[in-house]
């Protein structure tokens, strides 16, 4: 997927990229859960499954945020 940045993203574009990236990344988190079924404990792991993810999403998201230039930032109060 190719994006154009510097076309401004509405709002529902936006959300529904969360929502794919999100299933997405609980769909891998999931099946490499599986993988390792007999190594665990207890058989219902959906909200750690769902705990884990959103904590994944949300770093992810940190980190982006974290790494923008600071002069793309200086230009919004220049």
């Amino acid at each position: 997927m190719i994006i154009d940045t510097e076309k401004e993203i509405n709002f529902e574009d936006f959300t529904s990229f969360i929502e794919t990236f999100y299933l997405q990344s609980l769909t891998e988190l999931k099946e490499m859960d599986e993988e390792d079924m007999e190594e665990r404990c207890c058989d219902n792991e959906r909200e750690g499954l769902e705990i884990n993810t959103l904590e994944n999403v949300m770093g992810n998201v940190n980190m982006i945020i974290e790494d923008i230039d600071v002069k793309r930032v200086d230009k919004l109060f220049n």
